[in-house]
C-alpha cells in the first residue's frame, strides 16, 4: 500500500518540522456520512519524530493518516509549501492503493469507491494550496484530475448506505467542479459550473431519498425501526446539515452562471435570458433565515442592469438587511455606527476588535460575506439611492446611503489600506441629503493623500518609464488623484493644502 518511490528525505523533514505544533479541533464534516464509524487518528509514526533519520538508515513509512493531519493542518495555517509535498506524498499512496484494489479480484467495490472518494478529496486540497502559491496550471491539473476519478454515477443500489455514498459522490465531485469553475472563464467556465450544478440536483434528490426513507421507518412501531431510528439519530442531523448546505452551495452556482452572463459571456446572444433564468433558480433555493444574501444581490444587479432600478431597491434592502448587525458593529469601530459620532474618524485599534464585540454582534460579524461581496454591495446601494431623485423619496434615498456607509465601514474595519473604501465613503457622505461636507472632506482627503503617496512610491521604484504597465499604472493613479481633486472641489475645499502635484 505504499509508494514504489523511496520516502523523500524534504518530506520527512517537513514532518517533523511542524508535528509539535497543537492540532486544532476536529471539525465536522459537512458531508452526508454513513453510520459506519470512522477509525480515528493514529499517533505519529516513529519516523516522523525523527529530529534527522540518518542517510542510508531504514525509515519507517510515516503513518497516512498523520501525513494528511499534518497537511490538513499546513493549509489551515497558509502553509502552502509544505501542504503540496504532504497532500502529494498522500496522493501517491492512495494511487498505489487503489491500483492494487483494482487488480485485486476479491476487493469489494464499496473499498474501491472509498478509495477513490478519499484520494479526490486529497487531490482537490493539494490543488487548493498550490493555487494559493500561484501555480493556477497545477491547481487546475489536480481538481481535473479528481473529477475524472469520480466518473459516472458512483455507488449502484437502492438501501440507505448506497443513497448516502451516491450523494457523498456527486456533492464531492460538485464541489471539485465549483472551484474549477472559479478558475476557469467565459464559456469553460459555464460547462463546469453546470457540472456542478447537476451533480448537486441529483445530490439533493438523493439525500431527501434518503430522510424519506428515515422518515417512513420512524412512523413506523416496529422493533427494527425504531433500532434504526436509535442508530440514525445522529446520521440524520448530518444529513439535514449536508442537504441544506447542498441547497446553499447549488445557489451559489446559479449565481456564479449568472454572474458570467453579466461578464464574460454578456455578448451571448441569450445572455439576458440565461442571466435571468438562473437568478431565479437561485432565488427559489434562497432562505429568508440566512444571513447570505447573494441570490437577492445579484437579481438587484440585474435589475439595475437593466435599467430596472425600482425593482432593484427593495432587494438590496433586503440584502442589506441580512448583513445589517455585523456590518454596524464593525462600522462602530472606526467611528462610523449608526449611534456614533459621524465625525469622528479616529480608528480604534485592531487588535482590540475581537474584545470589543461580542455575543450576537460578534457572532454577526464573524459570518458577514466576503469583503469583494461588500465592497459591490456598498456600490450598488449607492447606485440605488442615485434613482432616488424624488424630493418625497428623501428618506428612503439617506437609507440607502447610510447602509452604503454602514457596509464601508465594516470593510475599514477589516482592512484600512484599501484606497477605494477612503473615497466610497466620502462619496456617501456627500451623496446624503442634507450633505456631510466635514466627514466627506476627511475621507476624500485621506484617499488623495494615499494616492499621492502611491503615486511618490512608484516613481521611487527606479522602473523603466517607458514600460508600458507602469505607464498604465502612473497613468491610472494620476486620473484618480483627478477625479479626488474634483470631488473635493465640489465640496467647495478643492485648493486648500491637499492639491496633488502636477507633472
Amino acid at each position: 500500500s505504499l509508494p514504489s518511490n523511496p520516502i523523500p528525505q524534504s518530506l520527512l523533514l517537513v514532518l517533523h518540522s511542524i508535528s509539535t505544533i497543537a492540532m486544532p479541533p476536529t471539525r465536522l464534516s459537512r458531508r452526508p456520512t454513513s453510520s459506519k464509524k470512522k477509525k480515528g487518528r493514529r499517533k505519529a509514526s516513529a519516523a516522523a519524530k525523527q529530529s534527522s533519520p540518518g542517510v542510508g538508515a531504514p525509515v519507517t513509512p510515516p503513518d497516512l493518516d498523520e501525513v494528511i493531519s499534518q497537511a490538513d493542518l499546513a493549509l489551515e495555517t497558509s502553509n502552502n509549501e509544505n501542504a503540496v509535498q504532504l497532500y502529494n506524498y498522500a496522493a501517491g499512496v492512495l494511487r498505489d492503493q487503489l491500483t492494487t484494489l483494482s487488480s485485486n479480484m476479491a476487493a469489494s467495490e464499496e473499498e474501491k469507491e472509498s478509495t477513490i472518494i478519499f484520494l479526490s478529496k486529497i487531490l482537490g486540497k493539494m490543488a487548493e494550496a498550490k493555487v494559493s502559491l500561484g501555480d493556477q496550471m497545477g491547481g487546475q491539473a489536480d481538481f481535473v484530475e479528481a473529477t475524472t476519478l469520480l466518473k459516472g454515477d458512483g455507488p449502484s443500489g437502492e438501501d440507505y448506505d448506497s443513497l448516502v455514498a451516491r450523494a457523498q459522490w456527486r456533492e464531492a465531485r460538485a464541489s471539485l467542479f465549483l472551484y474549477l469553475g472559479q478558475l476557469s472563464s467565459s464559456k469553460d467556465a459555464l460547462d463546469v459550473f453546470t457540472k456542478a450544478i447537476d451533480d448537486m440536483k441529483e445530490c439533493i434528490r438523493l439525500l431527501e431519498q434518503v430522510l424519506a426513507i428515515d422518515g417512513n421507518a420512524n412512523g413506523s412501531d416496529s422493533a427494527m425501526a425504531m433500532a434504526m431510528e436509535d442508530d440514525n439519530d445522529n446520521s440524520n442531523d448530518s444529513l439535514q446539515s449536508a442537504l441544506s448546505e447542498t441547497k446553499r452551495q447549488l445557489c451559489g452556482a446559479y449565481c456564479s452562471v449568472a454572474e458570467l452572463y453579466l461578464t464574460d459571456l454578456c455578448f451571448e446572444s441569450n445572455a439576458e435570458a440565461a442571466c435571468e433564468s438562473s437568478l431565479q433558480a437561485a432565488v427559489k433555493l434562497d432562505d429568508p433565515t440566512s444571513s447570505s444574501p447573494d441570490a437577492i444581490q445579484a437579481m438587484a444587479n440585474l435589475r439595475l442592469s437593466q435599467n430596472r432600478g425600482e425593482e432593484a431597491i427593495p432587494l438590496m434592502v433586503q440584502s442589506y438587511n441580512r448583513v445589517k448587525v455585523g456590518c454596524e458593529a464593525l462600522a462602530d469601530l472606526v467611528g462610523l455606527g449608526k449611534d456614533g459620532d459621524e465625525n469622528q474618524n479616529k480608528q480604534k485599534d485592531k487588535e482590540n476588535v475581537a474584545k470589543e464585540l461580542k455575543g450576537e454582534a460578534l457572532n454577526a460579524a464573524n459570518s458577514l460575506p466576503g469583503f469583494e461581496f461588500r465592497c459591490q454591495m456598498a456600490k450598488l446601494l449607492l447606485e440605488c439611492s442615485s434613482i432616488l431623485e424624488d424630493p418625497a423619496s428623501v428618506q428612503q434615498r439617506n437609507f440607502c446611503v447610510e447602509a452604503a456607509i454602514q457596509v464601508l465601514g465594516s470593510l475599514l474595519a477589516e482592512n484600512d489600506e484599501v484606497i477605494e473604501i477612503w473615497f466610497l465613503v466620502g462619496c456617501a457622505f456627500s451623496t446624503l441629503t442634507p450633505k456631510n461636507t466635514i466627514a466627506s472632506k476627511h475621507y476624500f482627503e485621506t484617499s488623495l493623500d494615499m494616492l499621492q503617496k502611491v503615486k511618490k512610491g512608484m516613481k521611487q521604484q527606479q522602473m523603466n518609464p517607458m514600460d508600458e504597465e507602469f505607464k498604465a499604472s502612473l497613468l491610472d493613479i494620476q486620473e484618480k488623484i483627478k477625479e479626488v481633486k474634483k470631488r473635493l472641489s465640489e465640496l467647495g475645499d478643492g485648493e486648500d493644502g491637499s492639491a496633488m502635484e502636477e507633472d
